[in-house]
């Protein structure tokens, strides 16, 4: 009995440190993942944790499915396709506001990883040098909005930059054929991808010019987030012993990644998952168990969404996000 006792404190105290404690033999929870994007570096973590069994032990079978954009993954949860996905939060706030019930779980991709990337010798190496310059960007992202608050932070005039909508792909092609002067993408993807055909100059971070956006993490439904509380938890334990395990491991993650899809560039994504720990928190977060998420954020990114983004409608914070399925709180 005494035996016994001490085996469930054991187990409950390894749990709240974040690790994964097996489980007693019973029947797996089949959980649905959905990626935000086709599978690339920083999604590696999570096929590691797959096949080193983290998530077996939580007693989940998990399924991942790629993405094809926040828009996309946040409809399959909403259409309750999939349990869990990986969505943009501002994308996922601006669904919440037309009325779909929607709570972020946990984040993932918490300071902002949007940047200004221009070719090496280009001498686009601070915000004023875009000034006179011809820019690509997709109309459709988030940095299309996003790039009037990066510019009223640093004092640039917008007038003074040539704006051509393109699509996300083409934006990056434009600037490798000197189409354009700069483009902007994610600093440890798109950043990574093109540096690989061209030299670029240093990403110039939206994130250190006091641009407080929340990038990307997990969401589900309100109502699975209160009918699946211990599916969640599992969950969030084992993908957060999979980041840990995984960044610790990094070339071992990536052939995991690599292994389940065979399409994605070995070389690239392992740089990508190299350069992926610093967006894993903000100032805010930094020190928290995996996940965590900052009232003071999601305030900040709020903020932004309805000034730049036309964000409309009342949304309540407390019922947007939750810490409760992170491990260790």
């Amino acid at each position: 009995m005494m035996g016994r006792l001490a085996g469930r404190v054991m187990g409950a105290f390894v749990l709240a440190l974040g690790c994964a404690a097996p489980l007693a033999v019973q029947a797996a929870d089949t959980v649905t993942l959905r990626l935000d994007f086709l599978p690339q570096g920083y999604h590696a973590p999570l096929f590691y944790g797959l096949a080193k069994g983290f998530y077996e032990q939580q007693g989940i079978t998990l399924q991942i499915g790629d993405g094809k954009g926040s828009n996309a993954s946040l409809q399959a949860a909403a259409a309750g396709n999939d349990m869990i996905v990986i969505a943009n939060y501002s994308t996922m706030l601006q669904s919440v506001s037309e009325g779909i019930p929607l709570v972020a779980i946990g984040g993932l991709i918490q300071r902002v990883p949007d940047s200004i990337i221009a070719l090496k010798g280009s001498g686009i190496v601070k915000p004023k040098d875009m000034e006179g310059k011809t820019m690509s960007i997709p109309p459709t992202s988030a940095i299309f909005k996003m790039f009037p608050a990066f510019a009223a932070a640093t004092g640039v005039d917008m007038s003074k930059i040539k704006l051509i909508q393109m699509t996300p792909a083409a934006t990056q092609t434009a600037l490798l054929q000197g189409q354009v002067d700069f483009t902007t993408g994610w600093a440890f993807t798109q950043g990574v991808a093109m540096a690989k055909m061209k030299p670029i100059e240093e990403p110039m971070m939206i994130a250190d010019y006091g641009i407080t956006l929340l990038g990307a993490g997990f969401v589900v439904r309100q109502d699975t987030a209160a009918s699946k509380k211990d599916v969640l938890k599992r969950f969030m334990a084992a993908t957060a012993k999979s980041f840990e395990e995984g960044l610790k491991n990094p070339v071992e993650a990536n052939d995991a990644l690599v292994a389940a899809r065979p399409q994605v560039d070995k070389e690239v994504s392992l740089e990508m998952l190299k350069l992926f720990p610093p967006y894993l928190t903000t100032a805010q977060s930094k020190g928290r168990p995996f996940g965590w998420m900052a009232r003071e954020d999601w305030d900040k990114t709020l903020d932004i969404l309805r000034n730049y983004f036309d964000l409309k409608g009342n949304i309540d914070l407390t019922k947007v996000y939750t810490n409760e399925f992170v491990p260790g709180t």
